[in-house]
């Protein structure tokens, strides 16, 4: 198995590495004896191969590779919503909505956005571009601040909530794992952790159940939950005047 990314180096996940994501990544792949390619792009996909270049730091052509396969999965880059392209003000070049820290468009302020649909910055320069993830707590607390600021605005208030972009993320894989908890999400962080074993696997599969319970009873944040985020201290929204 060859692994073939943009990123400058495994465990960059777009955030510039969570912890020792970097390390944990590597030891992993080489255990499960699967090559990489990095600082790479996609120059053509015929039957049964795959042509890659791969780049220097500076952009410039390192070295060109033809990888046979008997069964490949390709990730396109990510585009926004068709539906938003080319509305100026409104999406960025790649038709990400673009927001400012109330999760508001600058140029049509009754318009939010949130999910894999705003516009973020990469993190950092990369010789091939690196899109940012939007994970799931991340999007809770950008869910979180806009439905703050909505209910303020149709009670004649200002918008003031703003989301902390936290991630805390499992990676499963299968018979382990890896955990990470980035505070907030883009650096500079204050918690910037990660770690690997089976107890990943099960909480993985433990957090789907849960999941999937809340969305049968309609319960976005049952007090349980809330109780349990607010003792790891892992918040949706920031504090007022921080």
């Amino acid at each position: 198995m060859t692994f073939v990314t943009a990123e400058s180096y495994i465990g960059h996940l777009g955030l510039d590495g969570v912890g020792d994501t970097k390390g944990m990544l590597e030891s992993g792949f080489r255990q499960r004896h699967i090559k990489r390619i990095t600082n790479a792009r996609v120059k053509s996909a015929a039957e049964a191969q795959l042509s890659v270049e791969e780049v220097k730091e500076d952009g410039s052509l390192l070295k060109a590779h033809t990888l046979p396969f008997g069964y490949a999965m390709l990730l396109p880059a990510f585009r926004g919503v068709p539906a938003l392209h080319s509305i100026e003000g409104l999406v960025n070049p790649r038709g990400f909505v673009l927001i400012d820290a109330h999760q508001r468009n600058p140029a049509f302020p009754n318009a939010f956005a949130v999910g894999v649909c705003v516009a973020i910055p990469p993190v950092g320069a990369t010789p091939l571009p690196v899109g940012v993830p939007k994970t799931g707590f991340m999007i809770e607390s950008m869910v979180t601040a806009t439905a703050r600021n909505i209910g303020s605005l149709l009670h004649g208030r200002q918008a003031t909530a703003r989301a902390t972009w936290n991630a805390v993320c499992l990676a499963d894989f299968g018979d382990s794992g890896i955990a990470f908890v980035a505070q907030p999400q883009i650096p500079p962080r204050n918690i910037n952790w990660a770690s690997q074993g089976t107890w990943v696997h099960l909480a993985k599969v433990g957090f789907e159940k849960y999941f999937l319970r809340k969305v049968r009873k309609g319960e976005s944040e049952p007090f349980y939950e809330r109780f349990l985020i607010e003792r790891l201290n892992i918040a949706k929204l920031k504090e007022a005047g921080v």
